[in-house]
């Protein structure tokens, strides 16, 4: 018998449960668009533990597949893991922060140079806006992201 926290009890994680799809948006640190793609996340709580794959389609029509694991590091806390390359390269921490958001916040392994921070924010049961602030490894903004997402519900 275990007393770590289960991810099935958490207050926001088990609300993100299932397949999401939606736009993705990349601007430059001036507002500028410099690309904008789809993607479908699947998002599961197996064995107290979080996995999400990522199948991001880019404009020209290529697939791009990304898997994270998330492990249960304290109450409302995930640790995201990723063997895949660049995420391989970093340590993210998952933090509930209300009943309706999640903050990430993501570290160079090398370096512990913060290069991002995003607020994920449910806005009803099915429709959720991501923002995501980059950073150069000099830690100047890079780039700015939005996801407008919704829930696969039938």
């Amino acid at each position: 018998m275990t007393n770590a926290p289960q991810l099935q009890n958490f207050r926001v994680f088990p609300k993100h449960v299932g397949i999401w799809e939606g736009t993705w948006t990349i601007c430059d640190r001036d507002g500028n668009k410099i690309q904008q793609f789809t993607a479908v996340l699947d998002q599961q709580i197996v064995d107290n533990e979080w996995r999400q794959t990522n199948t991001q389609t880019n404009a020209d029509g290529s697939i791009d597949i990304q898997q994270f694991v998330g492990r249960v590091v304290g109450e409302g806390q995930l640790e995201i893991l990723s063997e895949q390359f660049p995420f391989s390269n970093y340590k993210t921490l998952a933090t509930e922060i209300d009943d309706r958001s999640i903050v990430f916040k993501m570290w160079e392994k090398a370096t512990n140079a913060l290069r991002a921070i995003e607020l994920i924010h449910l806005v009803t049961e099915i429709d959720r806006v991501r923002t995501t602030q980059s950073f150069a490894p000099d830690g100047q903004l890079q780039a700015v992201m939005t996801i407008v997402e919704r829930k696969n519900v039938g």
